[in-house]
């Protein structure tokens, strides 16, 4: 698969592991679905990550899509926490909704930063920065 389509992809993965929250499916659909949906998100994360290393694309986006899996990484980790307190303690006062916050935050950080890198690299790939930037100065600018 082209990798812009797999970074286009990691955003609607992220969209849908937050949306599939189990008060809109159940708890007993939900909540497994919306842990396969993130740990396929991580591994998604860490292998974008990965492929763009490998390329002569700008290192912001490079340094974007390493900071994106490992919101992943910290994702994963307070989803199982979170799963965890919620089973063993649920009326727990302070931890609950810290790590709930948490979750919340990564959730939304990897959802923007997912989309951030996808369209930076869909732009860059069209070469649209080198043609804007010819259009707004009238020379040819090289970017590398």
């Amino acid at each position: 698969m082209e990798l812009w389509r797999r970074l286009y992809n990691a955003v609607w993965l992220a969209f849908f592991s937050c949306v599939l929250i189990p008060r809109w499916m159940g708890p007993h659909i939900g909540l497994p679905v919306h842990a396969i949906l993130g740990l396929i998100m991580l591994i998604v994360a860490r292998d974008n990550a990965k492929r763009l290393q490998s390329l002569p694309v700008p290192d912001r986006l490079k340094r974007i899509s390493k900071v994106t899996a490992g919101f992943a990484a910290c994702q994963t980790i307070t989803g199982m926490a979170l799963g965890g307190v919620l089973h063993l303690a649920p009326n727990l006062p302070f931890v609950t909704p810290a790590l709930r916050g948490i979750h919340v935050v990564c959730a939304l950080t990897i959802l923007a930063q997912a989309s951030s890198v996808a369209t930076a690299y869909d732009m860059w790939e069209e070469k649209e920065f080198e043609t804007g930037l010819k259009i707004m100065t009238g020379k040819t600018i090289d970017l590398q």
